[in-house]
């Protein structure tokens, strides 16, 4: 956890955390939901409804409880996603999970554009592929395509360690970067630079710490300014490695956080010092103007089921 979060909270931030929930706001029908959410008795994934009218299958950890009390989860960075890509281009999702934020990238690129999800653990990815599958039969919704492997340095096949307990409360929390020979599985990696030589709108990362590394097997595309935008976490604000390698590569790192009215786009260390409950996102993009430009907009384009027709 940063410094900055360590920090006591004042009154008027605690308020304006507690406030700052605009699935309800934006959508009071979501609140008798909420009310009525149960917890899973058997621990398999279940058919849940997204703000914006997609079906998916998520487990009962932290992602399912929240898309089935608020309708999404992590708000900004379906939001960021939505508002930054466009249809007709290539989306990435780098830590897919059920493919929740592979479904946002893919309504905003639509039918023209395309969206690669990778996801390296065996039983996440079977739940990925299944929403994929529904998506397709019965949204229409067509281009992703789903790649069982992580996103690294480079191609091969390393250990992907889970900690049983959190990776019971919560499913996204599998590493490249813990070493744990008892609570691993071996899975197959791919650099980005390998898989991709044309230009890619966003690329949504979210790999557990290994980001890095991540990061490292695209420095072709980074260093061709062929990835737009790059959508990360960072536990600890910047300077890090990674916001250092980005900016050596010429682009600028923003902050996107959670507003009431809509997302809000700043430096990072206005985007710690604000934080709500998890690590803010930061943006890294070629174009921040346009970044500026897309966040001008008050309201939630994801939690409207009009989303898909609404460009920015």
């Amino acid at each position: 956890m940063s410094e900055i979060a360590q920090r006591p909270r004042s009154p008027a931030l605690r308020v304006y955390r507690f406030l700052n929930r605009p699935y309800y706001w934006y959508r009071p029908s979501q609140i008798p939901i909420r009310l009525r959410a149960k917890a899973s008795r058997d621990g398999t994934p279940r058919l849940m409804r997204t703000a914006w009218g997609s079906q998916l299958y998520c487990w009962p950890d932290s992602l399912g409880r929240s898309v089935e009390r608020t309708g999404v989860y992590d708000l900004i960075v379906a939001e960021t996603l939505a508002r930054l890509a466009d249809p007709g281009e290539t989306a990435i999702d780098a830590g897919a999970n059920v493919g929740l934020m592979s479904n946002v990238l893919a309504h905003a690129v639509g039918p023209h554009g395309r969206v690669v999800s990778f996801e390296p653990h065996p039983l996440i990815f079977q739940t990925l592929s299944s929403n994929v599958a529904r998506w397709r039969t019965i949204e229409g919704l067509k281009p992703i395509e789903v790649r069982q492997a992580a996103v690294s340095s480079s191609t091969g096949v390393v250990p992907l360690a889970i900690d049983p307990a959190t990776f019971a409360v919560n499913k996204g929390t599998a590493s490249l970067e813990q070493h744990d020979p008892m609570n691993s599985t071996e899975v197959a990696t791919v650099s980005l630079d390998d898989e991709f030589s044309g230009p890619v709108g966003v690329l949504k990362l979210d790999v557990e710490g290994h980001e890095l590394a991540a990061l490292t097997g695209a420095e072709a595309l980074l260093r061709g300014k062929l990835i737009r935008d790059i959508l990360f976490e960072e536990h600890r604000p910047p300077p890090t490695a990674v916001t250092e390698l980005l900016e050596g590569h010429g682009y600028i790192v923003l902050g996107a956080r959670q507003g009431l009215s809509g997302p809000l786009v700043s430096a990072p260390a206005d985007a710690y010092s604000r934080q709500l409950w998890d690590p803010p996102a930061l943006l890294a993009s070629s174009d921040p103007e346009r970044v500026r430009q897309r966040f001008r907009r008050r309201g939630w384009l994801c939690l409207s089921r009009r989303f898909t027709r609404h460009r920015v």
